[in-house]
Parts: C-alpha cells; structure tokens; sequence
C-alpha cells in the first residue's frame, strides 16, 4: 500500500521527504479541493522531493466540466508536468453526473502518450452510479481513483470502498482520501486499498503531528 500526501508548499515537499512518504500529490489552492500548481512549485519539486510527483491538472473550481479552450489548457499543463519531471497526472471531467468519456479520452490519451501515470480525481464521487463510473474509468485507461466512496470523508464511505474493491473488474487501483488520519488509516488499509490519501499542509503548515501519528499507527502492524 502507498502512501501519498497531498502538498501545495515547498515545506510540505520538505516533510514528505524527511518522513519517507511514498509520493506526493502537488496542488495549489487546497481549500478548493486543489488546482493546478504553479509552475514555480512544480520546478521546486523537481529538486526538493526526488520521489514520486503527480501533478493536480485542474483550471478552475467551479465544477469539474471543461470547454475546448480549457480542454486544451489542461493537456498543455499535463505537457508541463511531464517536462519538470511529473511521475503522473490528476484530472477528472464529469458531466450530468457521469464520467465524460470524451472530455476524458482527450486528456489521458495526451498523458499516456508521455508515459504518466493517471488518477481520476474526487471528481468521481460526484458520479451518481460508482461501479459503472469505475468500469468507465478503466476502459479509458486510468491508473489509480482517487475517492472517499461518495461520502464526505473516506471513513463515512469505507462500505462504498469495500463494494468498490470487490467489484474493481478493470483492477483500477483504489486510493482511500478525505478526512484520512490516524484514527482511520489502519481501517482502510485494512479493507485491501492499494493506497491512502491524505493533507499535509492544507493551512499553509505542515502538520508534522498528523504525519506522525498516521506512520506510527500504520508501522504497528
């Protein structure tokens, strides 16, 4: 099971690395849930966390549909990414409540061409019939989703989660987040995700604390 912290500071990527987090998920603007970073951050990434860094591909907050015009910003900031180094993408486009197969194809045929690896965003939460939007995604080739199982945070929705892994057909990776943190981790490592989600600086400090207690909690097994 990996480990993945979401950071949006260049201390965020400081702690990851000192405390032997797997990967990184990089963004800005978490209080929106994340944004593309700016390509300031991503270059200090690249020579600040040599570990595994996937970068957030997201143009705007107010949902998660896209027009042509921002259709193409994203593949430009997936082109981006890969250039200071990215290891993979995050994106995701709904529409109706329903993975949008076209707006999605665009973008991961643009990403897999460079060799990224591909999450589906929390987006995918917002669909309203999960197995199918599960089966979707991996017919389009995603990598990993990222989700809380529908719920407002992963713990609520750890049922969902375990109805998504029994059914994962297309054996797209499952990456438990929301609301992730010691009390929780060692559940949902325990129902077979293959990786957990979690913050590490979303009040622009690190919560050293937090970071602590997770690793501690899951080393006990």
């Amino acid at each position: 099971m990996i480990l993945e912290a979401c950071v949006s500071t260049v201390e965020g990527l400081k702690a990851a690395l000192e405390f032997n987090i797997n990967r990184v998920e990089i963004c800005q603007d978490l209080k929106v849930e994340g944004l593309t970073p700016s390509l300031k951050l991503q270059k200090e990434a690249s020579s600040t966390f040599p570990g595994s860094r996937f970068i957030m591909i997201r143009p705007h907050s107010r949902n998660f549909e896209y027009n042509k015009i921002e259709v193409a910003s994203m593949k430009k900031s997936i082109l981006l990414a890969k250039k200071h180094g990215a290891l993979g993408v995050v994106f995701g486009a709904i529409s109706n409540s329903k993975i949008n197969l076209k707006v999605n194809e665009e973008l991961i045929y643009t990403a897999k061409d460079l060799n990224l690896e591909c999450t589906f965003h929390r987006a995918f939460d917002l669909c309203a019939n999960k197995l199918i939007s599960l089966e979707e995604i991996g017919q389009l080739g995603f990598d990993w989703v990222l989700t809380s199982g529908g719920e407002s945070t992963a713990e609520k929705g750890i049922k969902s989660l375990s109805k998504l892994i029994e059914n994962n057909q297309r054996k797209v990776k499952i990456l438990a987040g929301g609301g992730v943190n010691h009390s929780n981790c060692k559940k949902l490592k325990e129902i077979g995700v293959n990786g957990i989600h979690f913050s590490i600086d979303k009040n622009n400090a690190v919560e050293r604390d937090k970071i602590k207690r997770i690793l501690a909690e899951l080393l006990l097994d």
